[in-house]
C-alpha cells in the first residue's frame, strides 16, 4: 500500500462579498463526508461571522490586489506549521462528489496541484486546489509581498480580478517542479460536465446565417463519472446558480444539490 500523508491542514479563503460564510461551511461539510485522512479545516477571513464552530479561524492579510491573500499559503511560519505539516488550498466554489484521499498521496512532492488542457490542448496550472509542504516555495510569497501592487500589474485575472495567482505560480515555479495531482480528479464544471453542450456546436454550424440557440436550453450538465471527486466552478457561475435552473447559458446540473449541502 502506498504510503499517506496521516494529517492534513485544509485551508480555503474567504473575503469581501464574493462568497458567504454559509458556502464555507458546505464546503467544510463536503470535506469532513469524503476525507477520511484526519485533518482540521482553517478559514482565512476578513469575516469570521457565521462559521461553523469547528472551523479554525484566521486573519486574512490586507490590502492585497486581486487573489493576492491567496499566495498567503506560502509564506514563512504559515498558520505556525513546520516542514512536517502539509497544507491543503481549496477554492470555496468547489463540488466534491468523491472521496478525497487522493489529496494525501505522494508525501515525497512539496507541492502538487491541478492541471487542464486549454484550448491550444496544452496543460495549465488550476489553482482551485493544490498541496504544498509547510515552509517549501517561500520565494513566492516573499517576491510576491515584496511589491504586490507591481506584480498585480504583471499577472492581472480575468473578470475584474487584478491578480491571478495561477499566471503568478506558473511564472515562479520552474516548469520541471510541477508536479499534479492524477488527471480527472478534479475537473471543471464548465467545459468537463458538457455545461455548453450541444449547442455550442450547433451554433458553430448556423453561426454563419446569424443565428444562434442558448446552449443551457438542451438538457441538463453531466453527472460526474466514476474516479471524479471534484468539480471546480471556477468564473462567475457558482453551484448555487445551477441548482435548480440554467445560468449564464450553462445548464442546469441536478448533481449539485444531491452533494453541495451540509
Amino acid at each position: 500500500m502506498a504510503r499517506m500523508i496521516p494529517f492534513l491542514h485544509i485551508v480555503c479563503y474567504k473575503w469581501g462579498t464574493g462568497y458567504s460564510a454559509g458556502e464555507v461551511n458546505i464546503l467544510r461539510a463536503m470535506v469532513q463526508r469524503h476525507l477520511t485522512v484526519p485533518h482540521v479545516f482553517h478559514c482565512i477571513t476578513d469575516d469570521a461571522s457565521g462559521l461553523a464552530e469547528d472551523i479554525k479561524v484566521h486573519d486574512l492579510p490586507r490590502n492585497l490586489p486581486g487573489n493576492g491573500p491567496k499566495i498567503f499559503s506560502f509564506s514563512d511560519g504559515f498558520l505556525g506549521l513546520g516542514p512536517e505539516d502539509y497544507i491543503v488550498s481549496l477554492d470555496v466554489d468547489l463540488v466534491i462528489v468523491g472521496s478525497l484521499d487522493f489529496l494525501a498521496e505522494q508525501p515525497q512532492e512539496d507541492f502538487i496541484i491541478t492541471r487542464h488542457p486549454n484550448r491550444r490542448g496544452d496543460y495549465v496550472l488550476h489553482g482551485a486546489v493544490y498541496r504544498l509542504r509547510a515552509g517549501s516555495h517561500r520565494h513566492i510569497w516573499d517576491r510576491f509581498i515584496a511589491n504586490p501592487y507591481g506584480n498585480a500589474s504583471r499577472f492581472p485575472g480575468v473578470n475584474g480580478n487584478s491578480f491571478s495567482e495561477q499566471l503568478w505560480l506558473e511564472d515562479q515555479i520552474d516548469p520541471e517542479d510541477w508536479r499534479f495531482f492524477p488527471d480527472g480528479k478534479i475537473i471543471l464544471f464548465r467545459t468537463d460536465c458538457r455545461a455548453k453542450e450541444p449547442a455550442r456546436h450547433i451554433n458553430r454550424i448556423i453561426g454563419h446565417v446569424g443565428l444562434s440557440i442558448p446552449s443551457a436550453g438542451w438538457g441538463k450538465a453531466r453527472l460526474p463519472g466514476a474516479g471524479e471527486a471534484i468539480v471546480s466552478f471556477a468564473g462567475q457561475t457558482k453551484p448555487h446558480n445551477v441548482l435548480s435552473r440554467p445560468h449564464n447559458r450553462l445548464r442546469h446540473a441536478p448533481f449539485v444539490a444531491e452533494h453541495w449541502h451540509l
